[in-house]
């Protein structure tokens, strides 16, 4: 699987029947709604929109992305609802918008889009159960590829809707990302393996700290909680001060990445982890069940014992190649420029060394060892006499390349880059 110019590869799947359709279940390339008052949707299950591909195909089961909204005044009307951060990007129908989207993933052809909406209430399972089964009367869904996100209430339901799939409900999740997800101390959650309900789901949490509505101090022992017992899982410190606090920047190629980590989890199959390339790119996946290879080539998301290329140029900023290194897995020989890496079972920072020096700054805690160099492995703590006053949330931030996965432990470790990077400790007191 090169890393060429975005292409778009059809695989036709063949192991299902095509449902009856009617041309007023959905207009490809568009959002159609069903509600209760055309009669379409029965009062017991949530009204809803849904955006079916221009180039959609009845003989095909496609992934299928549910989006939660939030309070608010609630939503009275599909159109309400379907005005969400992933309609916005799937309205120009092409395959290299940032909707996590690649033309290196190949078999990657599409997926659908539902938006639900109700008036102000938790989101309920047992109705989540009924919208996927009313939806699935209408287009063909692969039931082992149901995402599910949603901000603020919706990320509380991504919650509720993710810990009750494995507890009756009948549904399966492959992947869940709550956005500042509100009112989480009332998700049932258990504290042991077999009470967890949601080891089989890959998450992604996004959330911002100074957030005066929804609590960090509920979503980190969630998230803990899912880690503790097992579970897969990422974490992002969302930068704002507030609840309505979006991912910062120009946030296009890091939606999309999150977008395309969704789509390439398999609910029953290995996660797949997330390959982080820094100083060089991934030229083709070797082999491997389900890889999906990002479009720049710099990320993809594989199933463990994955194997892929990668190469790196022979100088950077005029300092020449060393070697490479990563945070998890194996090289086949990590002194060659191209080379082979074996995906292990965690998620893997990797990046090209060159020759010359960086600084780490650590505000707030300490590292080891306290001048790394690119490529080296650091462990950095908070300082104990801050962390343990009382009433406070503990959370690090950086700048630069470094991306954290669990910025809530008190001790991260972390793949030095090849660039200058300061780790900050922060300290947020819990009113």
């Amino acid at each position: 699987m090169p890393c060429l110019p975005a292409v778009f590869v059809v695989v036709v799947l063949c192991s299902f029947l095509p449902h009856a359709l009617q041309a007023a279940d959905y207009t490809p390339g568009e959002q159609h709604n069903h509600t209760h008052a055309s009669g379409a949707v029965p009062k017991d299950t949530y009204q809803y929109s849904v955006w079916v591909p221009k180039d959609y195909k009845h003989d095909r089961a496609y992934p299928v992305v549910f989006y939660l909204h939030g309070g608010g005044k609630g939503r009275a009307h599909p159109n309400q609802g379907k005005r969400n951060m992933v309609s916005a990007r799937l309205v120009d129908n092409q395959r290299w918008s940032d909707a996590g989207y690649s033309g290196n993933a190949h078999g990657q052809f599409g997926y659908l889009h539902v938006a639900p909406v109700k008036p102000i209430a938790r989101w309920q399972p047992a109705r989540f159960k009924r919208l996927i089964d009313h939806v699935k009367n209408k287009v063909n869904i692969d039931e082992n590829r149901i995402y599910v996100t949603g901000f603020s209430m919706g990320g509380q339901g991504t919650w509720r809707i993710g810990c009750a799939e494995q507890h009756g409900e009948g549904y399966r999740i492959a992947a869940m990302m709550p956005l500042g997800a509100w009112g989480c101390d009332e998700v049932k959650r258990g504290t042991t393996a077999g009470t967890c309900r949601t080891l089989k789901t890959a998450l992604w949490v996004l959330h911002c700290p100074l957030d005066h509505v929804s609590r960090i101090s509920e979503q980190i022992p969630l998230f803990q909680n899912h880690l503790d017992c097992g579970g897969y899982g990422r974490f992002t410190m969302i930068p704002g001060r507030g609840h309505i606090s979006r991912p910062g920047g120009d946030d296009k190629e890091a939606f999309s990445m999150r977008m395309a980590w969704m789509l390439s989890q398999t609910y029953g199959t290995p996660f797949n982890y997330c390959v982080e390339v820094d100083g060089g790119v991934i030229m083709e996946v070797v082999s491997g069940e389900r890889p999906y290879l990002g479009d720049t080539c710099k990320y993809g998301f594989f199933e463990p014992g994955s194997v892929i290329r990668l190469t790196a140029p022979e100088a950077r900023g005029g300092k020449p190649f060393v070697k490479w290194a990563a945070s998890r897995g194996t090289f086949s020989d990590a002194s060659k420029r191209r080379t082979l890496f074996n995906v292990g079972k965690e998620d893997a920072q990797l990046t090209a060394v060159f020759e010359g020096s960086v600084r780490l700054t650590v505000v707030g805690g300490k590292a080891d060892p306290a001048n790394p160099r690119p490529g080296e492995l650091v462990r950095v703590t908070a300082l104990s006499g801050k962390r343990e006053e009382g009433g406070q949330v503990f959370y690090w931030t950086t700048n630069g390349p470094l991306a954290l996965t669990r910025p809530h432990l008190p001790q991260i470790t972390f793949l030095m880059p090849p660039e200058d990077v300061t780790v900050t400790a922060n300290w947020k007191r819990v009113k």
